[in-house]
Parts: C-alpha cells; sequence; structure tokens
C-alpha cells in the first residue's frame, strides 16, 4: 500500500473510532490519530522534521477526508465539528477567502476577527490545509500555487513562512516526478524545480537536493539506485567547487 492510500486508510479508521466512541473532545481525537496511526505504521503529512504538534496538525488531514471524501459533515451535527475540528473550520473559511479575494482589504472585510488573529503559525496551516486538499486530490494544484501567491503578496510579514512551504511544495511536486520516472538524474531534477519555481514565482524558494530526497521519502516509494546517484551526484558537485 502506497503512503497516500495509507494514509486515506488511517484517516477513515479514525472516523471510525471518533464515531463510535462519540468523541467531542479535540485532545481524546488526537490520542486516537496517535494510536491508530502508530497501529497502521501511517506517517502524519510533514516535510523533512517532525514538530511536537504535528499530530495535532493531521487533525487537517481527518477533517478534509471527513468532509470530502466520505461526506460526514452532512451526517455530524455541526456543534460537533465546530467542537473537534474548531482549528481546520477557520481555516477553510481562511482557504475560500483568499481564493475568493483580490485584496487584503478583502479578504479582512469578510472574515475581520480572523485576520486580526493572524499569525505565521496560522498562515503555516492555512499552507498545509491547502496543501493537503491538493494532495488527497480534493483541489487543483492550481489553486494551492493561487493561494501561495496570494499570501506572499496580500500578507508581506508572512513572505519567509511562503518561502518556507514554496521549498516543501517544489520538493513534492519534484519527489512526484522522481517517482514516476521522468527525473532520473540530477540534471533532470535541477531543471525541474527551477521550471517549477519560476512558474510558481515566489523568490528564493528553490529547495536543495538534499531537501528534496528528505522531503520525498515521506510520500513516495524512491528506488534506491536513483537516491544514491542524486546524492552522489551532488557530493562530487561539492567536492569539484572546493577544488
Amino acid at each position: 500500500m502506497n503512503a497516500k492510500r495509507l494514509r486515506i486508510t488511517a484517516a477513515v479508521n479514525v472516523w471510525g473510532e471518533l464515531l463510535r466512541l462519540k468523541i467531542v473532545n479535540r485532545e481524546d481525537a488526537i490520542n486516537i490519530i496517535k494510536n491508530i496511526y502508530k497501529n497502521m505504521n501511517a506517517e502524519p503529512i510533514r516535510g523533512a522534521s517532525s514538530p511536537p504538534d504535528i499530530f495535532d496538525k493531521e487533525m487537517i488531514t481527518i477533517y478534509i477526508i471527513g468532509k470530502w471524501g466520505l461526506g460526514l459533515d452532512k451526517e455530524i451535527p455541526i456543534e460537533i465539528l465546530e467542537s473537534l475540528f474548531n482549528k481546520e473550520v477557520m481555516l477553510e473559511k481562511l482557504y475560500n477567502s483568499i481564493l475568493q479575494s483580490n485584496s487584503r482589504d478583502e479578504i479582512c472585510k469578510e472574515i475581520k476577527e480572523l485576520c486580526e488573529k493572524l499569525d505565521e503559525a496560522l498562515i503555516a496551516r492555512e499552507l498545509r490545509f491547502a496543501f493537503t486538499l491538493y494532495y488527497f486530490g480534493f483541489t487543483e494544484y492550481g489553486n494551492l500555487v493561487t493561494l501561495l501567491r496570494r499570501i506572499y503578496m496580500f500578507f508581506p510579514e508572512f513572505q519567509e513562512t511562503v518561502r518556507r512551504f514554496t521549498k516543501f511544495v517544489i520538493a513534492y511536486e519534484v519527489g512526484s516526478r522522481i517517482s514516476s520516472g521522468k527525473i532520473k538524474n540530477d540534471i533532470e531534477l535541477n531543471m525541474t524545480k527551477n521550471v517549477i519555481a519560476l512558474d510558481i514565482g515566489i523568490p528564493r524558494a528553490l529547495p536543495s537536493t538534499s531537501y528534496i530526497v528528505e522531503v520525498s521519502k515521506h510520500f513516495f516509494n524512491l528506488q534506491e539506485n536513483i537516491l544514491k546517484s542524486l546524492k552522489t551526484s551532488q557530493v562530487e558537485k561539492k567536492e569539484s567547487q572546493s577544488e
């Protein structure tokens, strides 16, 4: 079972337990995620690092699979959804507002209270929300790119957060192409990541090869010979540059 299918299955199993046990507390839900993911050897969506609140962030996956995949929002009382997924409901409102607006003023006029709460952590979660929708096939890549661009333009105080996340997105996209066999060496890798970066249009957001490999391992089954080839090429380049 590939990583994406495993994550979907794990999320569905989490929902089974949430409904069976009638969970209404967020912390209890997070503990269920931890247990089921551990038993299934599933991993939360993440980049190269694993922050301490990763399972709280993984509630985004559970929310999205539940609403977009299973349609449970039509069956579960709204007060329970908002109790368990108060953060995710907020992220969805922000997501829709950003995609439908053409300026910061438009966004903040529509969701004034939420705009006042914006900080780096919330923006990072918002980007994760958008990526998760894309990753599971519930939105197009173009919407993810639009969100990146608009947050970068409309909220300049969070440009560094957007830049870091753009590196992650590029790493994921390159990893997808490595996994499908479209990229076989470091020359093709560098060309591809530059093309993707130019298309997204966020300055100084090129990920390193080592970062691409590290991120990709969490999403794709990459052949060891390809990984070894990419790593070897990078080592040889560094050695030649130091001579």
